[in-house]
């Protein structure tokens, strides 16, 4: 019988302590405290009052030593006599980073990659009764320096320079949105483990023939120790039922392929439903294993596209063709046993609330937690997957090499049955830096790009020997010699904001087969600047808010958008609104304008479009569109419209706008088309209503709408009904918005319902922002109104008495109450 002791409580850690040897450091009766496993020196420090919280005011700047510091932990447990013929193994989730392990006075375990979790015999040194566990963690800020001044400096993008040398999640050392805070400590789970047999590296890839009509599932098992009694192999349906088992002999390899006619088929989100079956298998005495596994077929396609240059990028499932709206995920926290499955789940369902359907998992942070892609495998968002290398220029010796490889056959067998999983790549932004000091593209020196050998040999032979069906793609961005191409690959559009900066109304022109960066920066919400600001420090040029933008020339160029778009704020509350406003209008020119470049079969243009970011892990004004309380920002919202299932576009022409629309559903549509032009004081000038047809997943062009008075002084809106149902919702102002004058909207705000509010206005507003509880949830926000219409807006856990609002042209935000009166 399989016996597990979870080794996650009576830890204690200090620091250590130079003057004293290793083993008086860790036998000295003072220093120490309480420590929590899984937990990080930073969050023990927090809980015992020795250093201020990291996210407040300066204090990340007083709290560096901690990851200059080398750290002690300390256990002791108990443990049960082994049984002849029984194993005992030692197994540590997480060890970050570089890390010696002790089991009664014998070094165990030295561990120097954050990445690989560590299993190792321990049998020969456990004792019955009391056992001692002892482990020491470098700085890896230290050991990473002086690595790289044995072996050279290396050129990189964001944080110290040293990181290349260190497997350790990257932006820990700092990256142009998150702060310099080096963790350490047993950051995944830490347990003892006593078996006769037990099971190992459950794996089954899936496989549907391309009709959908006959699945397999071949299951393969290992079992190590005794090989005796009996291996249990099982399928279940999605609903839980037994759909068949096998039972087989135990051996060292088990494999038995299961199949199934008609299968339920997994889809992406909004495309139809995501049931999961599960694969257990389980040994006599020893307990069980078990996966949940999807029926897919996914191909990444690149094939010419019609009457233009270059291949497509898309994502085919189940051999339908996926525009795939989305956002790139980083840490959720800095420190990460702080993340939550629940606040997985809740941030990933806002993701797919908003119509998003891939999400990427950035190569400057961690492969994630089990509980991340299960949540995505449930909810049906795909998973774009860096391994872990970001904005440098790697090594690629052998001992480096050596821990690269073990950490990717760790990463791909652990995940590669996710239903989720899309693509493998191999590094952020590595090809562009090589690009950028001559060792990669036309007239590069390939010989200095060392690790050219880890993304195009390593990891494509480990995706292949382990996960053949998973597309590899080499980085991000990737198109060849030409890092920033337009007509194959995918690309990081950064010629707004940075760069150029370009005007974010031109971001369709820097469009790309497939986006898989673009973003605009604002602040977090009010609420969440305030609890990290002390009141003399709440304005826009204060010290802890330019702190809290960690992009180098971020608050310039923050002014820069925020002024060629509207009036500047001088008062902390304004400002935050013009920030948000700014990155949601940003939000919709892009999507908008790339969406509507998805075309038809044959004509896949544009097929992708992931923002940067969705996320934030510390308080800070970035490009998420969701802050770390939580909150979605405006531009949450715009992208939520744009990735509407079936969406109205409007382009502004010298004539009047363009109007065309998406059907990303697999059904022809008919629905009713409305189009004003209005003063900006709410006067219609002209209207026109039609009936028109949209296929199936295509893009259809609907012609020119013409303004009769001047584009330059018009407003124009679009609607798409299913009779009396609102489908989508387009309304284009003139720009820039700094050169308007808007009335007062005559705004009034009525319940609408127990979890509803209606708005409607006598003149035109623009940029409706609603506010009440910071746990408040909006169905959507940042609103244009117009005259003539009620907008209902789903809400939940609304505070009434702090019902505000703000808009475009408004002095302050006010009450609603208050402003009604008034």
């Amino acid at each position: 019988m399989t016996h597990t002791l979870s080794l996650h409580t009576g830890w204690q850690f200090k620091a250590r302590d130079s003057h004293s040897s290793l083993g008086d450091d860790f036998a000295a009766d003072t220093g120490w405290a309480a420590a929590s496993v899984p937990g990080t020196v930073h969050q023990d420090l927090l809980s015992a009052g020795r250093i201020p919280d990291p996210n407040f005011g300066l204090n990340e700047l007083d709290v560096q030593w901690v990851g200059e510091t080398d750290w002690l932990y300390r256990l002791d447990f108990d443990a049960p006599a082994l049984k002849s013929g029984e194993q005992a193994d030692l197994y540590f989730g997480g060890l970050d980073t570089f890390a010696q392990v002790w089991l009664n006075g014998v070094l165990l375990l030295e561990s120097e990659n954050m990445f690989v979790p560590s299993r190792v015999a321990a049998a020969g040194q456990l004792r019955e009764g009391a056992n001692e566990l002892r482990v020491c963690f470098a700085s890896a800020l230290r050991r990473g320096q002086e690595i790289e001044a044995e072996l050279g400096k290396r050129w990189l993008w964001n944080g110290d320079s040293s990181r290349l040398y260190v497997r350790k999640a990257q932006y820990h050392y700092g990256w142009d949105w998150g702060p310099v805070l080096m963790t350490a400590g047993l950051w995944r789970s830490v347990r003892l483990e006593i078996y006769a047999a037990r099971l190992d590296d459950l794996a089954c890839a899936v496989s549907v023939s391309e009709e959908l009509k006959r699945a397999e599932f071949p299951v393969s098992v290992g079992v190590k120790g005794k090989l005796e009694g009996n291996v249990m192999l099982e399928l279940l349906g999605p609903d839980g039922a037994a759909v068949a088992s096998q039972t087989l002999p135990a051996a060292e390899t088990i494999a038995h392929t299961f199949r199934v006619d008609s299968p339920a088929i997994w889809w992406p989100a909004g495309h139809g439903e995501q049931p999961l079956y599960t694969v257990r298998a389980s040994l006599d005495g020893a307990g069980s294993s078990a996966l949940r596994v999807g029926v897919r077929t996914l191909k990444l396609v690149q094939e010419p596209v019609a009457g233009e240059e270059g291949t497509s990028f898309f994502f085919e499932v189940n051999g339908t063709p996926i525009f795939c709206g989305g956002a790139n995920w980083i840490p959720d926290d800095n420190f990460l046993p702080r993340i939550t499955p629940e606040r997985y789940r809740t941030r990933l369902t806002q993701a797919r609330d908003a119509h998003m359907v891939m999400i990427r998992v950035w190569g400057g942070g961690i492969y994630e937690d089990d509980t991340f892609y299960d949540a995505c495998d449930e909810l049906g968002l795909l998973i774009w997957q860096d391994f872990m290398f970001a904005c440098g220029m790697y090594p690629a010796h052998a001992e480096f090499q050596a821990s690269v490889k073990e950490e990717a056959e760790v990463a791909v067998k652990r995940l590669r049955h996710h239903a989720c999983l899309a693509l493998w790549c191999g590094n952020n932004e590595d090809y562009q830096i090589a690009s950028s000091v001559g060792a990669y593209g036309p007239g590069g020196d390939e010989r200095r790009f060392d690790a050219l050998s880890t993304y195009e040999v390593l990891l494509p032979e480990v995706c292949a020997r382990l996960d053949p069906a998973t597309p590899y793609w080499p980085g991000s961005a990737y198109g060849g010699p030409d890092s920033t191409a337009q007509t194959v690959g995918d690309r990081h559009t950064w010629d707004v904001w940075h760069s150029a900066m370009a005007p974010y109304q031109d971001y369709p022109k820097y469009e790309g087969r497939f986006i898989s960066e673009f973003g605009m920066q604002s602040l977090p919400s009010l609420a969440l600047l305030e609890s990290v600001a002390a009141p003399q420090e709440r304005f826009p040029a204060s010290r802890t808010l330019e702190h809290h933008n960690k992009a180098g020339d971020g608050p310039r160029r923050l002014n820069v958008y925020l002024g060629d778009t509207v009036p500047l704020p001088a008062d902390l509350p304004g400002y935050v609104y013009a920030s948000h406003l700014v990155q949601a209008e940003a939000m919709l020119s892009a999507y908008r304008g790339w969406r509507r470049r998805w075309g038809r079969a044959g004509k896949r243009a544009v097929s992708g479009a992931l923002v940067w970011q969705l996320n934030d892990c510390w308080p800070v004004t970035s490009w998420a569109v969701i802050d770390s309380s939580g909150q979605a920002k405006p531009a949450y919202y715009a992208i939520k419209r744009a990735l509407t299932p079936i969406s109205i576009g409007l382009a502004l022409t010298e004539g009047g706008a363009q109007v065309w629309a998406v059907n990303g559903t697999g059904t022809v549509e008919h629905l009713t088309l409305d189009l004003r032009a209005l003063t900006l004081d709410g006067q219609t000038l002209s209207a026109d209503t039609r009936e028109v047809k949209l296929a199936a997943n295509e893009v259809t062009e609907l012609g020119q709408f013409a303004a009769e008075h001047g584009a330059a002084s018009t407003l124009f809106a679009a609607t798409l009904c299913r009779g009396s149902q609102l489908i989508s919702r387009e309304v284009r102002w003139p720009e820039p918005f700094k050169y308007l004058t808007f009335p007062d909207p005559g705004l009034k705000v009525e319940t609408a319902g127990p979890n509803a509010l209606s708005l409607s206005v006598t003149r035109p507003a623009k940029g409706v922002w609603l506010e009440s509880a910071p746990d408040t949830l909006w169905d959507d926000n940042m609103l244009d109104l117009l005259p003539g219409e009620t907008r209902v807006i789903g809400v939940q856990n609304l505070n009434p008495a702090r019902l505000s609002v703000r808009w475009l042209g408004a002095e302050e935000t006010v009450k609603v109450g208050e402003y009604e009166r008034a």
